[in-house]
């Protein structure tokens, strides 16, 4: 009888260790490696340091990009300052997302308000388009023409002029993100309501326990553990926040750590720049592992075991219209109000006149006119406009399948090839990209890539580098998502092949990926969806012939388009809101 154990180790028989040789080593060179890299440059001066340092030669080793940081002159503005103002960013916006993202939880969970499943699927939504839509939506209302350069909706209609701090700096950078974050916590509490057993209420009930009391002294502390996994983690993603930091933040000089790394990194101050970004994953390295001892395990909890169901909803009472038309508020002015703020901004002619005579197709069909965005033509007449969409279109599509591919090999050695020591490397390798900051990772390929390595040449300015950054970046999205479908898989399927000699190439096509393709093809169009709507990653990377439509709005923004700047908004989030509309239809989910 033919027995697996005496298949020699080949990739028709073992094939979990030869791809874990490969991945361990491709994960070492673009994981491990980069990070080695950027602590290397930051103990070197880089090319602008002569400027700085008399006799300062380009990659001497030094600790002056460290003692100028931490300890130098400026050290209050380039490090502290912003360290405080994200600190507080980050607290800020928890808080909100914690609050109201538990509250609207349990009003649609136990509560009998109406419209349940409206509510369910609108309060997501600010978490699948940009995090920077509602910053720019805020500009848009809040702006004055001293402030803001044009009327915004609120100067214009009603004469208000909103002061600065209003428009620009923490507050409406805390609210943007705080309300991007609220379907964070939305759904994570969502789900941990819905796994208590109604029973211990109802007995509390019985008791004639108010429902403040029930709330607070039963449904509260079964889900603290949800609410300690959500804070931590929400916590540690404002940390690094970029997009909403740079629209509301940078026009009036009000930096956070990510900004500042940006900054650095763009004036190609690199030693500064990695300083700042080690720092920065420190940070939030110790937040995940904080994470990791509240919970147990990485982004899984449990609230309560046992098959309890709620079968008795809260009576709200008085409260219920109250509430509900509290819901509806937030809906409108923090969901549908902004986006058909954006929507109706790229048909006006100008800026703050809001007049029927006003609106226009120009923005989106018409030739340049020198008068209007410096001749810009019309988005659909753009050739940079469609250059740009064309490049993100194509680089989220090679995103998804090359992350997708990963995603199931890494989920297949890791499945087959468990509890060994290669296996728990490689899976710590895939999560260590979610602790550097996008902005950051961006700046070390840039660096890295910039010249040729061994056999692999320069990669800066090519697209090559921009789908290389992004399928690493997003490598804990596939791998988990592989993972997750590969434990799914019951062994024995692969054994029988394999005692009848099927090679692995048939074994994968004919029976892994068959049973797999529903996980992976949810993580690959989550990538797809996530690839479109990201700035920070590549802001520094794009080149004139790679720009991006996230680098273009940026742009724009920067110089006064807005019209093309929202149109351009407007055609992502069509885009991502369609792609979970697919991610829904296969069954898959918002990765959290």
């Amino acid at each position: 009888m033919f027995s697996t154990h005496r298949l020699p180790l080949s990739i028709h028989a073992k094939p979990e260790k030869v791809w874990g040789w490969i991945i361990a080593f491709l994960l070492f060179f673009l994981v491990f490696i980069p990070v080695l890299f950027m602590i290397g440059k930051s103990f070197t001066y880089d090319a602008n340091a002569a400027r700085m340092v008399r006799g300062a030669q380009e990659g001497e080793f030094t600790v002056f990009n460290w003692a100028r940081v931490t300890a130098g002159k400026l050290s209050k503005s380039l490090l502290y300052k912003p360290a405080v103002n994200s600190l507080f960013i980050a607290l800020g916006m928890t808080a909100i997302a914690l609050f109201a993202g538990s509250f609207f939880a349990w009003l649609v969970i136990r509560s009998d308000i109406p419209c349940k499943r409206f509510f369910s699927a609108v309060l997501i939504i600010p978490y699948i388009v940009p995090s920077w839509t509602l910053a720019m939506a805020w500009i848009t209302v809040f702006k004055s023409e001293k402030y803001g350069g044009t009327p915004g909706f609120l100067n214009a209609v009603f004469g208000v002029n909103p002061p600065e701090w209003l428009i620009y700096g923490y507050l409406p950078i805390v609210i943007s993100l705080g309300v991007h974050y609220i379907p964070y916590f939305f759904i994570m509490m969502r789900g941990a309501l819905s796994n208590i057993d109604s029973r211990l209420e109802e007995s509390a009930e019985l008791l004639r326990a108010s429902n403040g009391e029930i709330l607070l002294k039963i449904t509260l502390p079964m889900v603290l553990p949800a609410i300690g996994a959500g804070f931590i983690l929400t916590f540690s993603k404002g940390l690094g926040e970029f997009g909403v930091q740079a629209f509301l933040g940078l026009p009036i000089r009000y930096y956070t750590l990510s900004t500042r790394i940006y900054s650095a990194l763009n004036n190609q101050l690199y030693g500064e720049g990695y300083v700042l970004a080690l720092i920065l994953i420190i940070a939030t390295t110790f937040v995940v592992i904080l994470n990791q001892m509240v919970i147990g395990t990485r982004k899984r909890y449990v609230t309560i075991s046992g098959k309890g169901s709620v079968k008795k909803q809260i009576k709200l009472g008085k409260w219920r219209i109250p509430v509900t038309v509290l819901l509806f508020a937030f809906v409108f002015l923090f969901i549908f109000g902004p986006l058909f703020l954006l929507v109706t901004q790229t048909f006006m002619k100008e800026e703050g006149v809001y007049s029927l005579s006003n609106f226009t197709l120009h923005y989106w069909i018409g030739d340049g006119d020198t008068k209007l965005a410096m001749g810009q033509p019309g988005i659909f007449k753009n050739a940079a406009i469609l250059n740009a969409t064309a490049n993100s279109l194509k680089l989220s599509i090679l995103v998804a399948i090359v992350s997708g591919i990963i995603g199931i090999l890494i989920g297949y050695t890791v499945v087959k090839d468990k509890k060994t020591l290669l296996a728990k490397i490689i899976e710590n390798l895939t999560f260590a990209p979610y602790l550097i900051p996008g902005v950051a990772f961006g700046g070390i390929y840039l660096t890295l890539f910039a010249s040729k390595i061994g056999p692999l040449p320069g990669l800066y300015g090519t697209f090559a580098l921009l789908v290389l950054v992004c399928a690493v970046k997003h490598l804990p999205f596939s791998s988990s998502a592989g993972i997750t479908a590969m434990h799914q898989i019951d062994p024995s399927l692969e054994e029988v092949a394999i005692v009848h000699r099927i090679g692995w190439a048939k074994r994968f096509a004919k029976i892994i990926f068959p049973l797999a393709k529903s996980g992976v093809l949810s993580a690959m169009l989550l990538n797809f969806i996530t690839t479109m709507r990201t700035l920070d990653l590549v802001i520094l990377l794009v080149t004139p012939k790679t720009t991006l439509m996230t680098s273009v709005i940026f742009r724009y923004a920067e110089q006064g388009f807005v019209q093309h700047s929202y149109g351009l908004m407007v055609i992502i989030i069509f885009i991502v809101i369609t792609g979970h509309l697919l991610l829904s239809k296969i069954g898959g989910k918002i990765e959290l």
